[in-house]
């Protein structure tokens, strides 16, 4: 997202910029509580002798069952990595051919105002009009779709 600042002349902050993809919901954040008190269970295995080969045994399971899941969790980042870079080129494609608008923003405070513009360069210089009209203590209009 290209961001741009602004202080108006009755001294707000403006920043102004463009995205990519509509606003998202924020979701909560999940919360951790304490398992236990923290101290080791006890099982009285003072006498090592063929325990030892039983403990022994399972590490050894549970390094093979280690070493391949971080196995296949490469290869499900390296599908993941893939599929990120076709969304990407299918965003692209969708900017530039089919002229998907730009949503330039300008946002001071609970103030948030929104403008779709149809091309990069268009964009750029309509986050440059609002940067001025700012700069001079304009009244930005805001687009019909903000208006309620």
């Amino acid at each position: 997202m290209f961001r741009r600042k602004v202080r108006a002349p009755d001294g707000q902050t403006w920043t102004l910029g463009r995205r990519w993809l509509p606003r998202r919901r924020r979701l909560g954040r999940a919360r951790v509580r304490d398992i236990g008190d923290g101290s080791l269970p006890d099982f009285g295995a003072d006498d090592l002798g063929a325990i030892a080969v039983v403990i022994a045994g399972v590490i050894a399971v549970v390094v093979a069952v280690f070493l391949a899941l971080m196995l296949f969790n490469v290869f499900a980042i390296a599908i993941e990595l893939l599929l990120l870079v076709l969304v990407a080129l299918a965003g692209v494609i969708g900017r530039v051919v089919f002229r998907r608008p730009w949503i330039v923003t300008a946002k001071a405070g609970s103030t948030r105002l929104e403008w779709p513009v149809v091309g990069y360069f268009n964009s750029r210089r309509r986050i440059e009009e609002i940067a001025g009209q700012l700069a001079l203590g304009t009244q930005l209009e805001p687009a019909p779709s903000d208006r309620r």
